[in-house]
């Protein structure tokens, strides 16, 4: 066993249906020399508590085994713990560790043990962390960029700050630029007489490193999936905060080859 690393497996993992894609793991994780210590959540034990204990020992490498939802239900507290981090999906959905590099399954194995590590930016709503976005579906929200002006879907739109990627899995911000990226959508009916033709979305996009979300009246957020309530939540990006094993087709460098190669940046 290798003391440098361990492994929380979600939930998920006790299932039935992937008893043979945990073996498989674990399989090669012995072959590659890698084991450790496997933890697993339940229902009882805060995942919190679960990491913090993990923090005690010895392990520089602590890699989540699950889904996305796995990673991100575990975002509020991580860029505060002073260790590498790496995930290996073997449910979907699996956007994140695409956008990551990370192979699916066993074979993301190869990852963890080439161990290529980046340090990536966090974002921060009020007082909490997010790795992915922020969503606010509801028009009524507005956002204010740096002090410098206001921004406002019109009826129909909502509005994303990324800071990797969205969790439909489409579209990749950079998560080493220092910025947020802010999509502001908005509902275009179609002219003419075109009663059978469905509305389109319009968007538009800005980078920045602080501002206001609010509303008049209480909205409902999404951070990392996970829905929270208020009036105005601050936002913020921390640069370089938290490290991670990634592959070598990371979402974001695709993303910003096929810019290039179209001649956008």
């Amino acid at each position: 066993m290798n003391p440098a690393f361990a492994y929380i497996y979600d939930e998920l993992c006790s299932e039935r249906r992937l008893e043979k894609d945990v073996s498989l793991l674990e399989t090669e994780l012995s072959r590659r020399g890698i084991e450790g210590r496997i933890v697993r959540l339940a229902m009882f034990r805060q995942p919190k508590d679960v990491v913090f204990e993990l923090m005690r020992g010895p392990v520089k490498n602590l890699v989540f085994v699950g889904n996305d939802l796995t990673l991100q239900k575990m975002m509020p507290f991580l860029p505060d713990v002073d260790v590498t981090f790496g995930y290996i999906s073997l449910s979907p959905p699996s956007a994140l560790a695409q956008h990551l590099g990370i192979p699916f399954g066993a074979a993301g194995v190869d990852a963890v043990a080439a161990r290529l590590v980046e340090t990536l930016d966090v974002g921060k709503i009020n007082d909490r962390y997010f790795f992915t976005e922020v969503v606010a579906p509801e028009m009524r929200a507005s956002l204010d960029i740096e002090g410098r002006y206001r921004l406002q879907p019109a009826e129909g739109g909502a509005i994303a700050i990324r800071n990797l990627a969205g969790t439909s899995g489409k579209g990749c911000s950079h998560p080493q630029d220092g910025k947020l990226e802010a999509f502001i959508q908005a509902r275009v009916e179609p002219k003419g007489i075109a009663f059978w033709k469905k509305s389109a979305l319009s968007e538009s996009h800005i980078f920045f490193t602080h501002g206001t979300l609010s509303s008049e009246k209480a909205i409902e957020l999404f951070v990392d999936g996970q829905s929270i309530r208020g009036n105005s939540f601050s936002l913020s990006v921390l640069p370089r905060k938290i490290r991670m094993i990634t592959g070598k087709q990371k979402g974001w460098e695709v993303n910003s080859a096929s810019l290039v190669r179209k001649g956008i940046s």
